[in-house]
């Protein structure tokens, strides 16, 4: 967002159609126990770092009104005000806009100092930008009000920050990486609390047994980033559901289960590997039992966005398309996820979970235990017992396939079983990507992965041995086809030594 700013103009503003003031007040501290921290790498122009505050309701043009704030800074730097109006049709015109108002600037120095700026609306302002392009290091915000002369109403909700989120602030990205958090007033960071988890829980009761129900979550890919093609929305078995985690029309409404014609994960998305995962798994299930899928996900969504303690702050750094998806899922998405999952749980019987995501953490050394992390937490809100759980996740686009991130398959994925140990990582190797971009697969891509997702399940699906006597034996046939004591099928490359398994009609210990 580029504005012009120039002395002459400053001049103009300063004695033209309403009066402008501006007080600066050193003191010693923040009165309170948390403020916001801005992040900055130095730019050239002042509108190359800013906080933005939305307001719930816009200023009325022509009313006069005074801000105050705190506000500090790691090096000494210099910050402007320029209120505007957003949804003005003529804005950011190189400087014949009509949606900015360029207030005064001041010098911010390191100590706390509260800035007052008098001024009266020339439009209706509904956000208030402080930009700060030029700082390298950290901008400390506080104490933020804004109120008409008139009647003296605080239209600031977050100011001071006391409920301990960064609500209605935000950045504007594509400059130079601006973030921001939540800290102490001594600009120390302030932890994202995480929710307790015990290690150990009581498992649910669920519905039916035969009604086989698999939890969805990611970025673009499981969101569905391939058009839907007309063989896609043909002969849909009508054991194959999913669960709207949105509403898209009067055929499909949140939390009411109908057949799984795509899109899966809201109005607008493609086709994702869920849809032939479903299609695969009842192709070769048993006609007594459904399958149904929960597709919670976000394009572009970093592992973050479904954690608690960093969603609020990550949604309000972003731009307005991911808010907006956000938003469908009431800026929650994990918690939309388990909302479903427990209606889910009325009908059916949940036996697995789908990630495909990193592509915003390639490679991240920390994104297999944020991952476990979330995992465990799924397993406590909706009771599920880890062991009976398994965690299906997809690599990403391949090198070879024109990748942009191949790189998350070789340093994180790898690392994912041990931090969830009942995890398996479903290949992308030879699955071609649309051709358009370095993330994302094609049609055919998708139709082939959801195939490999299935394969990996239908492995670890209990299935009939038709043993009904064992013996003890230590001797195995070439090419054998393994079952564990649960009737599980087991890959040979899988099998642990020292455990029994079932061969041939007879136990054997590997």
């Amino acid at each position: 967002m580029r504005r012009i700013l120039s002395i002459l103009l400053l001049n103009i503003l300063s004695i033209g159609t309403f009066s402008l003031y501006c007080q600066a007040e050193e003191e010693n501290n923040a009165d309170n126990n948390h403020c916001i921290c801005y992040k900055a790498t130095g730019g050239k122009d002042a509108w190359d770092n800013q906080a933005n505050y939305t307001l719930n309701s816009a200023l009325e043009k022509g009313r006069a009104y005074t801000l105050t704030l705190k506000a500090k800074a790691s090096v000494a730097c210099d910050m402007a005000f320029w209120p505007i109006d957003t949804k003005s049709s003529n804005k950011n015109k190189w400087g014949n806009s009509d949606d900015v108002q360029y207030l005064d600037n001041f010098k911010i120095t390191t100590n706390w100092v509260t800035y007052t700026w008098k001024f009266t609306a020339e439009y209706p302002i509904d956000r208030l930008d402080f930009d700060f392009g030029t700082l390298n290091g950290s901008l400390y915000i506080d104490d933020v009000k804004l109120s008409d002369d008139e009647y003296g109403v605080d239209v600031v909700q977050n100011g001071d920050f006391e409920a301990g989120n960064t609500n209605g602030w935000s950045t504007v990205t594509g400059y130079n990486g601006t973030t921001f958090s939540l800290v102490n007033s001594d600009g120390k960071i302030e932890e994202p609390k995480a929710p307790e988890i015990p290690d150990t829980w009581e498992f649910a009761e669920q519905g039916d047994a035969n009604f086989h129900i698999y939890l969805c979550f990611g970025q673009s890919n499981m969101e569905g980033n391939a058009a839907v093609e007309a063989i896609d929305k043909q002969n849909v078995p009508e054991r194959f559901l999913m669960l709207p985690a949105v509403d898209f029309d009067s055929t499909k409404k949140m939390g009411v289960w109908c057949t799984a014609v795509p899109p899966l994960c809201r109005p607008g998305t493609g086709l994702t590997p869920v849809d032939y995962f479903g299609r695969t798994l009842v192709e070769n299930l048993p006609e007594n039992i459904s399958v149904g899928v929960i597709n919670v996900a976000v394009g572009g969504a970093k592992i973050e966005l479904f954690m608690q303690e960093y969603k609020d702050a990550y949604i309000a750094s972003e731009k307005d398309w991911f808010r907006a998806y956000c938003a469908q899922y009431d800026n929650d998405p994990l918690g939309r996820l388990i909302e479903m999952g427990r209606i889910a749980q009325k009908k059916g019987t949940i036996k697995g979970i789908l990630l495909h995501q990193g592509e915003s953490n390639n490679g991240a050394s920390d994104w297999c235990d944020k991952v476990a992390e979330i995992y465990k937490r799924i397993c406590y809100y909706l009771g599920l017992d880890p062991e009976q759980t398994p965690l299906l996740a997809g690599e990403t686009l391949y090198k070879d396939q024109g990748g942009a991130c191949y790189w998350h398959n070789q340093a994180a994925l790898p690392k994912l079983k041990k931090a969830v140990p009942n995890s398996y990582v479903i290949s992308a190797k030879d699955i071609p990507g649309n051709g358009k971009d370095a993330w994302h697969f094609s049609a055919e891509g998708y139709r082939m992965f959801g195939k490999r997702y299935a394969e990996q399940m239908l492995k670890l699906l209990p299935q009939a041995t038709g043993i009904e006597e064992v013996e003890a034996t230590k001797e195995s046939a070439k090419n054998a086809i393994y079952y564990n004591l649960q009737g599980q099928r087991v890959n040979k490359n899988e099998l642990e030594k020292g455990k029994i398994y079932i061969v041939n009609n007879k136990k054997i210990i590997k």
